[in-house]
Parts: C-alpha cells; structure tokens; sequence
C-alpha cells in the first residue's frame, strides 16, 4: 500500500514540475517577444510623422491641384454655367433613380410571378393527390366478381 501512494505522488509531483516549466518558458518568451529590438527603434525614429486626410465618403477624391491665383475681375458667365451643369447633373442622377427603381419592381413583379407559378404549381399538385386520396382502392382475390359463394377460402371453391 505505501508503494502506491509513493508512486501517486511521485506522478503528481512529475505533472507539477511539467506545467511550472512550461509556464517558465512561455512566460520567458513572451517577456523576449514583447522588449524592442535595437535595430527597429532608429528606422521608426528617422521617419517624419505623416498626416493622413481621407475624402468624405459623399465626396469623390480629387487629385491635388496647383493653387490658382485670384483674378482681377472675376466673369460672370462661369457660375451661371455652373449652375446649368449642376442642373443637368441633377436631372440625370434623377432619371438614373427612376431607372434604378423601374429596374427593381420589374424584378420584383418578376420575384412575385415566379413565386405564384409555384404556389399555383403546388396546390395543383396537392389537389391531385387529395383525388387520388379519396378513390377506393381496389382489392383483387380473383374469381371475378361472384360474391355469392359465401364461405369459399383459399382451398375451396371452383
């Protein structure tokens, strides 16, 4: 009895110095993972800060442009122009609108057939099956139809 628990402890002890070195060395190598090299820190200091400005997701990105210089007098006809070109901007993003939406309840008139069809498909199919459903199955013992030998088995009769 003393030699089993000998040998109990002796493997529970062999378990518990097997976690302690397995924690030790992750805990090792997560401490070397998480220090900084020496050769990343000079290239990360030697580079200038960059600022990052990104478009407004309503806005288009336009390329940098040189910057104009202010005119003496400014012309007139260019805003109204301006205001044309918007104009006819807005008349065709309105009918590419309509054409999206024609465009969406075509497919969804079609979506709407289709589905029909089935369910017409369906109930077609299951009227048939209530027709057959209520039609009397027949049985056939043979000797065609004369029910008057009355007590007539397998072995009797003709």
């Amino acid at each position: 009895m003393a030699s089993n628990a000998r040998i109990f402890f002796a493997g529970a002890g062999t378990t518990f110095v097997i976690l302690a070195i397995g924690f030790g060395g992750g805990l090792m190598l997560a401490k070397t993972a998480m220090e900084p090299s020496a050769s990343s820190r000079p290239i990360a200091d030697q580079l200038p800060p960059v600022r990052v400005i990104l478009p407004a997701s309503a806005e288009a990105a336009m390329p940098p442009q040189p910057p104009v210089e202010p005119a003496a007098a400014p012309e007139p006809s260019p805003p109204v122009m301006a205001a044309k070109d918007a104009q006819q901007d807005f008349e065709k993003e309105k009918q590419i609108e309509r054409a999206e939406r024609r465009k969406a309840e075509a497919e969804e008139r079609a979506r709407r057939k289709k589905y029909a069809e089935r369910k017409a498909r369906q109930e077609a199919a299951r009227l048939v099956n209530r027709q057959q459903e209520q039609q009397p199955g027949i049985l056939a013992f043979g000797g065609g139809g004369d029910q008057s030998r009355g007590g007539a088995g397998l072995f009797f009769g003709n």
